[in-house]
């Protein structure tokens, strides 16, 4: 069974890499006419939902069997099901794009069922495992603990879905519709993947030989949790949970609920690292510099309207602006969690039998994909200090060389991270199907 999950984690990765380069292809000066527009909003759409939302959360339900020794069969299927309608309406291009946050949607009836049918298979994973959650929360073993609070957290997104239901409104508002629908549960959907982040830290630590108890430091997990169950209210207690009163209390459990907590982890990790020049200590290394390049852009993007809101209550609330900053800012964060999860995928492979001995491609395919994603992230940030608009096809946008150069070096980067997760994943693809049999 953990081959078959890993092994639809990995298609699902590659097929949203796939997209990602035509996406990014549709960005960059000189090349983007290439892709056509209509398909330019399906392939970032197709993106987003297969390399970060059906590779996150399948590899993460990979990682609690293995965590809890458990077997997850029937979610599987859900999740098979899912990925599947997900990925052929994207490749296919049919159906209207909607450029929602958080799960991003293709309005046709294949796409509805995709949806549901995966997020099925994961929630329905999060209620099997639900008892052994209850009692791992109190662990000290880091990778225990966290998988733990990731199941109950996937509970709570759970519920906060179905309280968003009756406060999507009207279809006639399409993007209104899907915003109301995913934000609150699209949120938890954060906190799920900051803490499998830390678990893969965590993970990369033990596989180097370095194993940790977390001690006191279990208890700004209370944070994670706390948070995440105001946001199962939202949608109850707000008339329209994209309001602006609704979006400081998300942004702010983002800055203290989310972001605290990891920053007391990153401490205690920095505090025993070693380092070293092996696959593990580089992936860490990487991984940690991608994040906090996220962070920094969405602490810089946010604080300002927070300060503001102090001075003077009355005053608009505006967030991050809605340029290439805020994609800077989500592509640095959830990269860090790709590259940390790639690399425990090279273990899974030792650890489970498919093979004896690793690649030697493995650490320049880290460095590979690493380098072109910080390259990526900075070219997006520095198109976004300039007001560069998101989610937009082409570049007649501007006639601005410093935004045009920026989105070139986004290109170069694109090119050097689609590059490195190609052959990450035709190395998965040879070990998985080789002829080595797991033990």
């Amino acid at each position: 069974m953990h081959k078959r999950w890993l092994l639809l984690s990995i298609v699902s990765l590659g097929l949203g890499g796939l997209l990602a380069l035509v996406a990014a292809v549709a960005r960059t000066p000189a090349v983007y006419k290439l892709v056509p527009p209509g398909y330019f909003y399906h392939s970032i759409i197709g993106h987003v939902d297969l390399a970060i939302i059906g590779f996150f959360l399948t590899f993460s339900l990979l990682l609690w069997q293995l965590t809890f020794k458990e077997e997850l069969k029937s979610p599987f299927y859900f999740s098979l099901g899912g990925i599947f309608f997900i990925a052929f309406v994207s490749l296919l291009g049919v159906g209207r794009g909607v450029s929602n946050n958080y799960l991003p949607t293709i309005d046709h009836p294949l796409f509805w069922l995709g949806a549901l049918l995966f997020f099925a298979g994961f929630w329905l994973g999060g209620f099997v495992l639900l008892a052994r959650a209850e009692k791992g929360i109190f662990s000290e073993n880091p990778r225990e603990h966290l998988a733990s609070v990731s199941i109950l957290l996937s509970i709570f997104m759970f519920f906060a879905f179905l309280a968003s239901i009756p406060k999507a409104g009207s279809r006639e508002e399409l993007y209104l519709f899907y915003e109301r629908l995913y934000w609150a549960p699209g949120h938890i959907h954060q906190f799920i993947n900051g803490v499998m982040l830390l678990y893969a830290w965590y993970y990369l630590f033990e596989i180097k030989g370095i194993k940790l108890e977390l001690g006191r430091l279990k208890y700004v997990s209370f944070l994670f949790l706390s948070f995440c169950f105001m946001y199962v209210f939202i949608p109850i207690i707000f008339a329209d949970p994209v309001s602006e009163s609704a979006r400081r209390l998300t942004d702010l459990g983002y800055a203290v609920g989310l972001g605290l907590p990891i920053f007391f982890h990153i401490y205690f990790l920095l505090k025993n690292y070693k380092k070293g020049k092996d696959l593990y200590s580089t992936a860490f290394f990487i991984s940690l510099i991608l994040y906090m390049l996220g962070v920094f852009i969405a602490y810089a993007g946010v604080l300002p309207s927070f300060v503001s809101y102090f001075i003077n209550p009355s005053s608009e609330y505006i967030g991050m602006k809605s340029n290439l900053s805020i994609p800077a800012h989500y592509h640095g964060v959830i990269t860090s969690q790709t590259l940390a999860f790639m690399t425990i995928a090279y273990h899974l492979f030792k650890e489970l039998g498919y093979t004896q001995r690793l690649s030697k491609i493995s650490l320049p395919q880290v460095y590979l994909y690493g380098t072109g994603m910080v390259l990526f992230v900075l070219g997006l940030f520095f198109a976004g200090l300039r007001n560069a608009p998101r989610k937009t096809y082409g570049t007649s946008f501007t006639d601005d060389p410093v935004v045009l150069m920026s989105l070139g070096l986004m290109g170069i980067g694109t090119l050097l991270a689609v590059a490195g997760g190609v052959i990450f994943v035709l190395y998965s693809l040879k070990v998985l199907f080789g002829r080595s049999s797991p033990r």
